[in-house]
C-alpha cells in the first residue's frame, strides 16, 4: 500500500510559544511545520537525523528556504492538527507544504499554511541529485 499523500499529527500549543498577548509567536508555527517534516520523513521509514545529516553517505538535506502565511491566531492550550505532504521533489530538492488547523466550535479552522524546501546537498555543500532511496521514500 503507498504511503498517504499526507500525515497528519496533533499539538497542543504550549504558554512558551506565546507572545505577551497569549497568542503563539510567529516562530513557534515554523517550529511545528518543522516538527510535521520530521514525522512526515518517518512516517515513510526515514530517521530525520539521517536524511538532514548523513554523515556516513557524506549528504545533506537541509531546510533552504521557508514560507508561512498566517491565517487565523492559535493560543495557549488550543489542540491544533497540522497536516504535511509533499508538494514537489525535482532533481536536488523537495518541497513541503503544511496546513495548521485549529479546532473552532467542532470546525477545523485554517491557521497558517507554508512551505519547506530541502535541498540535496554532499560533504562540501554542493548541490546533488537526491540519492534514489531517498526518492523512493519521499514519493511512494
Amino acid at each position: 500500500m503507498p504511503p498517504s499523500p499526507f500525515h497528519t499529527i496533533e499539538i497542543r500549543v504550549r504558554f512558551g510559544e506565546t507572545d505577551p498577548y497569549g497568542v503563539a509567536y510567529f516562530a513557534a508555527i515554523l517550529d511545528y511545520f518543522k516538527r510535521g517534516l520530521d514525522e512526515f520523513l518517518r512516517a515513510r521509514g526515514l530517521a530525520p537525523d539521517a536524511v538532514y545529516r548523513n554523515r556516513q553517505k557524506n549528504f545533506g538535506f537541509p531546510i533552504v528556504a521557508s514560507q508561512c502565511r498566517y491565517r487565523s491566531p492559535v493560543r495557549f492550550d488550543d489542540p491544533l492538527t497540522l497536516r504535511t505532504r509533499l508538494v514537489r521533489v525535482e532533481e536536488k530538492g523537495a518541497t513541503f507544504g503544511f496546513s495548521l488547523f485549529r479546532l473552532v466550535e467542532g470546525k477545523d479552522v485554517l491557521a497558517a499554511e507554508g512551505k519547506i524546501s530541502c535541498r540535496s546537498i554532499d560533504a562540501s555543500w554542493k548541490p546533488v541529485p537526491i540519492p534514489k532511496e531517498l526518492r523512493k521514500a519521499l514519493t511512494g
